[in-house]
């Protein structure tokens, strides 16, 4: 049995010829997994956008 667990979480986001109120950027979507990952009991994740490594949050 293993008892090692992990989460990883990777995602892109983009939005094109939109209005800024529309806009979703990737500091908000590190955000709102990082609420659901405490959910569901994970520790904070910390989130890199690029150009690696630069941090979300």
């Amino acid at each position: 049995m293993n008892n090692s667990a992990g989460l990883q979480i990777k995602f892109s986001v983009r939005t094109d010829e939109c209005p800024a109120r529309y806009d979703i950027s990737p500091q908000e979507i590190a955000e709102a997994l990082n609420e659901l990952a405490a959910r569901k009991g994970w520790p904070a994740i910390t989130f890199y956008g690029t150009p690696a490594p630069a941090r979300l949050n």
